[in-house]
């Protein structure tokens, strides 16, 4: 079975983002964002742009990925980060690009509200 996350996040700088998303693709922050990755069990990264009448998100989709072990590096990376990439993630990326503040703690875990099978 494959193991997917996703996470939904505001986009408060869609310049700004896009220009993040092809430096992580294809740019000069591409390799720093693999290991970033691979240092979080993710095999695959895609990243969505939906617009709604409530503004723009971000919908990341990572495959291949324990979504308990991903959290654990992901919240790993708030409080330490092990690398510039992720100090740039959490210092700039996520509060200027996405207008989260890191400094505040999460939110609750999602409540299940159904479960439908076929």
């Amino acid at each position: 079975m494959t193991q997917i996350a996703v996470a939904v996040m505001p986009i408060v700088d869609v310049g700004a983002w896009q220009a993040f998303a092809d430096e992580i693709s294809t740019g000069a922050r591409s390799e720093a964002h693999r290991a970033f990755l691979r240092r979080g069990g993710v095999g695959k990264e895609t990243l969505f742009h939906q617009q709604t009448p409530m503004g723009d998100l971000l919908v990341m989709v990572w495959d291949g990925v324990d979504t308990n072990a991903m959290a654990a590096h992901f919240g790993s990376m708030l409080q330490d980060p092990a690398s510039d990439h992720e100090r740039y993630l959490r210092d700039y990326v996520i509060p200027e690009l996405h207008g989260i503040d890191t400094q505040q703690p999460p939110p609750p875990p999602a409540s299940q509200v159904a479960e439908i099978t076929t």
